[in-house]
Parts: C-alpha cells; sequence; structure tokens
C-alpha cells in the first residue's frame, strides 16, 4: 500500500502542469520570509541542486514541494530536505546543495489532494499569504461560530471543514501540497480559450476583458495588502499570449475599470468593481473567487 507521501507525489504528477519553480518552506510561522521560490538545477543521486535569492544554513531542514526535469521527464518533489551545502552563485544568488531527511525526520504520511478537495483558504476566508497567526485567528472565530454546540450559528459541515482547512494550512508541508494543487486547480478555472486559434474577432477580445477583471478582482478581494498583478499572471492564468492581452488592456484602462503603475502592474479600480459585479448577473449565488499568491523571483 502506498504511503501517504507517495500517494501526494502522484497526485501532483496527475493535476498540475510542469514548471521549474519549487516551494521551499523554511518554517511554519506563515511568513513570507520563510517561504521562498527556488529554481532547479540538478539532481546527483539523492542530492538536488536549486538556486534560491538567500542563503540557507548547513543542516537547516525545510519542506519542499513542486515539479522538478529530470531529463527523462518531469516529476513531482514534494518532502523535506537537509541543506548539505550553500554557495554563493552570483549578485543575490546561491546555490543550495539538499539531501533527503532521514526517515525518522519524516513528519506522519499526509493526506494527498484529490481532484474534490477545496480551497481551504477559501474555506477561512484569508489570503494565500496569511501568516501562520492569521490563519490560527481567524480559524478560532470561526469555529467557534460554527460549532455543532453553537445554537445560533452551529454547521456540522462547516465546522468540519474549518478543522480541515486548520489542520493543512498550519502544516508547513501540508500547506506547501496544498498551494501545489490549487496552482494547477487555478490553470484550469481561469483559462478563457482551450487554443490559440479561438484568440481571434469581437467576442474573443469581450472574454479576454472579463477574464483580466475576474482575475484583478479576485486579487483585490483575497490579498487587500498585494491587490496588483504583473502581465505574465495573466500569461500565465488566463493561458493566452500577453501580446494577444494588450488591446484588452487598454481597453479597460481607457474605460478606468483597471490602474497601471510605473512599474507595470495592474491593479481594479473601484468602477472597475462595479462593473465586474455588475456583469455577474447571478453574482449572489457564484462561489468565492479564489487566487494563488503572486510569483516570487528566485
Amino acid at each position: 500500500m502506498q504511503s501517504g507521501l507517495a500517494q501526494a507525489k502522484l497526485r501532483i504528477r496527475e493535476t498540475l502542469d510542469a514548471h521549474p519553480e519549487l516551494t521551499i518552506i523554511l518554517d511554519a510561522t506563515g511568513n513570507p520570509s520563510s517561504r521562498l521560490r527556488g529554481r532547479f538545477i540538478a539532481q546527483e543521486g539523492d542530492f538536488i541542486k536549486v538556486q534560491v535569492s538567500t542563503a540557507l544554513g548547513q543542516g537547516l531542514l525545510v519542506s519542499i514541494a513542486g515539479e522538478i526535469d529530470t531529463g527523462s521527464g518531469r516529476e513531482p518533489l514534494l518532502g523535506k530536505y537537509r541543506v548539505a551545502s550553500s554557495k554563493i552563485a552570483g549578485i543575490g544568488k546561491y546555490q543550495v546543495e539538499l539531501t533527503p531527511a532521514s526517515v525518522t525526520e519524516e513528519a506522519s504520511p499526509k493526506t494527498p489532494p484529490s481532484s474534490d478537495e477545496p480551497d481551504y483558504y477559501q474555506v477561512l476566508q484569508v489570503s494565500r499569504t496569511a501568516d501562520v497567526e492569521t490563519i490560527r485567528r481567524i480559524f478560532h472565530v470561526l469555529a467557534q461560530r460554527y460549532h455543532p454546540d453553537n445554537r445560533e450559528t452551529g454547521n456540522q459541515d462547516k465546522f468540519r471543514q474549518v478543522v480541515e482547512a486548520h489542520s493543512v494550512l498550519s502544516d508547513p508541508e501540508k500547506r506547501a501540497a496544498h498551494d501545489v494543487f490549487l496552482a494547477g486547480e487555478d490553470k484550469v478555472r481561469y483559462k478563457i480559450f482551450e487554443s490559440l486559434e479561438n484568440t481571434e474577432g469581437v467576442q474573443a477580445e469581450v472574454r479576454k476583458r472579463q477574464g483580466i477583471l475576474r482575475l484583478l478582482y479576485a486579487k483585490r478581494l483575497t490579498d487587500t495588502q498585494q491587490p496588483s498583478m504583473r502581465g505574465r499572471d495573466f500569461v500565465e492564468m488566463l493561458a493566452c499570449p500577453l501580446e494577444h492581452l494588450e488591446f484588452a488592456l487598454w481597453m479597460l484602462r481607457e474605460q478606468r475599470f483597471i490602474y497601471r503603475s510605473d512599474s507595470n502592474h495592474f491593479e481594479i479600480t473601484a468602477q472597475g468593481v462595479e462593473a465586474f459585479e455588475a456583469d455577474q448577473k447571478d453574482y449572489g449565488k457564484k462561489a468565492l473567487i479564489a487566487l494563488p499568491a503572486p510569483a516570487q523571483s528566485a
């Protein structure tokens, strides 16, 4: 029978488009500084080499989730590793060699994400960049609200979901695996065209503008501290080249539905929020929108 870790690896393989970035979790605090983006370089036996933007101390135990290119194909990577060495590789770049943690260091097997697994950030109504303290605080509020003993607002199903969400998001390895799973789900959820052949014409332009507004609305709703998105975020989430989105972005700026900063980041305006909501005929019945945290450069 497969272990929970083996099943989680299989699940990642089945649900994700391959990408060269890894999520490296330094500790369980949930602070932005504890979650790094690393670029896979090579694998030699049990050792893997990655490039990160900060030096990591030798012997440090980290959790890793993502995919790597082994040469013969892309393989999911999920587990705990020890830092064997960390060497400077340029300005703001460090090459880190990692070795799998021993069996005794591994945590108990983790339950793999399933296709019907909910977005646990959405369950707790927190940003995907929320730290552990925020998650803990919101959990206690919702747990009291939905506890079956609460005669006014008790709800056994919601209470169970809240408990599950807290269990996953308060564990760094489970959270990393959940983040990777959501990234794959988001690519399917926000994709507006099945092929590039469908990206031309008036109706296609309307869909592009709706897709951009939907993304920016979701970003503003779920991440008020960092509500902006970059052009490459649109490319990745909408599965449409940036060159094909230029007209839609121009039109939305002219309508004052979005704002473009000097650093080429885009945000939805109050006028854009009103336009998006007015376009949602069944807005009150729709599920909450969720969006992954913005990518960080390694």
